[in-house]
């Protein structure tokens, strides 16, 4: 039986920290969730517009409002690694996704719901301020990976019918 740390893929490893951001539903898992996912010195554009990863929290936190639940469908996705013979290392990842937003208000005993529409490219990187934690008995790669780099694109309006057509 095998003890080794498996890393998940540069795109898996994405879609995984994009969900926890999006369905952090209070400031702590938002700010667990923000420090796995980027770097200190990360550089963040929102719809053509640099922003600080506190306004980056900031707008996650107003999209989340009052969240009772949140729902991710990523629809596309394309990975680059930086090395091919070190392919979850370090590398460009690009997806598409809809998430359905649940708030706790209701009207008439129905949830108001929203949805958010993304385009998100990042570009991942080994993080050196990240200190590996001591040996182990398990072997395997500690995952030092952030996102040097965020370019999102993003709209957040009322659920449509045509939401997940």
């Amino acid at each position: 039986m095998s003890t080794a740390i498996v890393l998940p893929t540069l795109t898996q490893w994405t879609k995984n920290h994009i969900t926890a951001l999006i369905q952090a539903s209070n400031n702590t898992d938002l700010t667990a969730a923000l420090d796995a996912f980027f770097s200190k010195d990360a550089t963040i554009i929102v719809n053509g517009v640099q922003v600080s990863r506190l306004d980056f929290a900031k707008q996650v936190k107003i999209e989340n409002f009052d969240e009772a639940g949140a729902s991710v469908a990523f629809s596309a996705n394309v990975e680059v690694p930086k090395d091919q013979d070190k392919p979850f290392d370090a590398g460009s990842v690009g997806v598409f996704y809809t998430a359905i937003i649940s708030q706790a208000i209701r009207i008439r005993d129905v949830p108001v719901s929203s949805q958010v529409i993304a385009s998100v490219n990042v570009v991942i990187e080994q993080d050196p301020s990240i200190p590996p934690p001591p040996p182990s008995p398990i072997h395997g790669f500690f995952d030092g990976r952030r996102v040097k780099a965020l370019n999102q694109v993003i709209f957040q309006g009322p659920v449509t019918d045509q939401t997940f057509s």
